[in-house]
């Protein structure tokens, strides 16, 4: 019996662990990002951050300080907050070289100011600190450091924390609602390795012996997720890229024991560019660099400098899926942000139904609902709505269904607009300035753009698919007549939902489709010839259809 308790309580604890595990991995722990915007941070646009910092492989720690330069919106802002893990001693704060009193609880930086700066004043803010950064146990779905080391034994060392926020290893203002309008980049590192980060390359200068530093800068606004370092023996692969509008590289940092792989992807991405230009514009940090950086973890979207993982594996089609979801990004995610999590979709799903649209164009429309159908529909959950609530943490948001439903959602969407309005309303959200760069966007402001687009209220359909966990339910009566006709009673379960149907009506070798009217009341429609009936046969709806008694 003692024996039996003990397995018990062992099996117990395996199922408690595993479960803590499975949720700190989906659902970031106490290291969420965003949520409700705090009355201090709210005081404040940040308007440039530069980090300074040596990065210890051997000691797996960080040291130095990090300039924040902000903008208060307020009449008299009167303190600071940042945020910053409490896996780090901060040393001192300064104020334009003054130092300042501070507080660092609860992965909180606050900070007093006794002189207040009024509406549009701008002052820089320097942090020291230094400490262990929190090791990626899953990346990047867990986000943080991964020191790791390449097959010559050599230092091989990647940050990634998209649900964490950059928090998890340099102070900064963490929630999507805010962006510089460029960041500074310096990284101290052995001088036997590279680093790659960010933006451009503006110098590589000696520091203390055995030390050099890496100086980059881009130029654009950069959510603080998306800033990463990647620290190799690298070698550097380049390949040029004519857009339409200026020419830059295509720079690939990869280990050099797998450098002589490095063209084959160079020349896949060049091909993957011209792709995403042709359905939602020019790449948006043409001024700068398509940057890849060879990572241990699989992947992620820096801008202008993307985890690459993927061990140069091509699908069945023959293409790196790895490497073109994550270019997506720089349109979904860089370029069009959301300043809430709640519309993760926006960034996630819009990117997964890229790669349906990617393989419709290259492969033709079988490829395309091949994709939809086989990859896309079987991830679906529906366990929570793909917009939660308002105000919401990547943990609240961060779900399988913000990738793959919400990209049938947009399947949908096209067979009831139509291909030519979806993909006017996808690339107009892509390039209009009001959408893009420091303007940030929510659920609403894409559903106002197809309304607009469409001419219609759709607002009934974004009601179903965004913000109910369930599809709409589709409940249909086949029956056959006396007469040899067959008759169909259809109609939505749910409320205000009217989103009309395909029916397929075979009889013999003859067949004939029919867009049919759906509401939530039952109608009617008779077929002749006592035909074989196949309600959405080319599957464009979400949905649960059931057979009615």
């Amino acid at each position: 019996m003692k024996l039996k308790l003990q397995a018990a309580i062992l099996l117990a604890f395996f199922f408690t662990a595993t479960a803590a595990n499975y949720s700190y991995a989906r659902q970031f722990g106490t290291f969420a990002s965003g949520g409700v915007l705090t009355a201090n941070a709210a005081k404040y646009d940040v308007k440039y951050y530069e980090l300074n910092l040596k990065v210890d492989p051997a000691q797996q720690n960080l040291s130095g300080y990090v300039d924040v330069l902000l903008e208060s919106t307020v009449p008299a802002m009167d303190s600071l907050e940042l945020d910053l893990v409490n896996f780090f001693t901060i040393s001192k704060i300064e104020r334009e070289g003054k130092p300042l009193a501070f507080m660092h609880q609860k992965h909180k930086i606050k900070a007093a100011l006794a002189e207040k700066l009024a509406a549009g004043q701008r002052a820089n803010f320097r942090v020291y600190y230094a400490g262990k950064p929190p090791v990626a146990n899953r990346p990047p779905w867990e986000g943080g450091f991964n020191w790791s080391k390449d097959g010559n034994g050599k230092p091989w060392i990647g940050v990634s924390c998209q649900g964490e926020g950059g928090k998890i290893w340099w102070p900064c203002k963490d929630h999507p609602s805010d962006e510089p309008d460029s960041a500074g980049i310096n990284i101290t590192i052995p001088d036997s390795l590279y680093c790659a980060t960010n933006g451009l390359l503006q110098a590589i200068v000696p520091a203390e012996k055995g030390w050099k530093t890496f100086q980059w800068k881009t130029r654009y606004p950069i959510n603080n997720y998306n800033v990463s370092i990647n620290i190799g023996d690298y070698a550097v692969v380049r390949r040029p890229y004519r857009g339409a509008t200026g020419t830059m590289d295509i720079t690939f940092y990869v280990l050099k024991a797998d450098s002589a792989k490095g063209p084959a992807l160079v020349a896949m991405a060049e091909e993957f560019l011209h792709f995403y230009a042709k359905y939602f514009g020019e790449y948006p940090w043409l001024k700068e660099k398509f940057g890849l950086a060879h990572t241990y973890y699989l992947g992620m979207e820096h801008q202008t400098i993307n985890a690459y993982g993927n061990h140069f594996r091509n699908n069945q089609y023959g293409y790196d899926w790895l490497m073109l979801h994550e270019m997506g990004h720089e349109w979904w995610g860089n370029k069009v942000t959301v300043r809430d999590w709640a519309d993760f979709w926006i960034h996630e799903g819009i990117c997964s139904y890229a790669e349906a649209l990617f393989l419709g164009d290259k492969f033709g429309p079988e490829a395309y609902h091949k994709y939809v159908k086989e990859n896309l529909r079987r991830r679906i959950r529906n366990r929570q709505p793909i917009v939660p609530k308002r105000d919401a943490t990547t943990s609240e948001s961060y779900n399988d269904d913000i990738y793959a439903k919400a990209a049938v959602v947009l399947h949908t969407l096209r067979y009831f607009i139509g291909d030519s309005l979806l993909l006017d309303v996808l690339k107009t959200f892509a390039t209009d300035p009001a959408y893009t760069y420091q303007n940030r966007v929510v659920s609403q402001d894409f559903i106002d753009l197809v309304n607009r687009k469409s001419g219609q209220d759709l607002s009934w359909f974004f009601q179903q698919y965004l913000y109910t966990a369930k599809p709409p339910t589709l409940e249909y009566k086949i029956t056959s007549k006396p007469d040899a006709s067959t008759e169909l009673e259809i109609r939505w379960r749910d409320e205000g939902f009217r989103l009309p149907v395909e029916v397929r009506a075979t009889v013999g070798d003859k067949i004939s489709v029919k867009r049919v009217d759906v509401t939530s009341t039952w109608q009617r429609y008779q077929f002749s010839g006592n035909p074989k009936l196949e309600i959405d046969p080319a599957g464009w709806i979400l949905m649960e259809a059931v057979e009615g008694k």
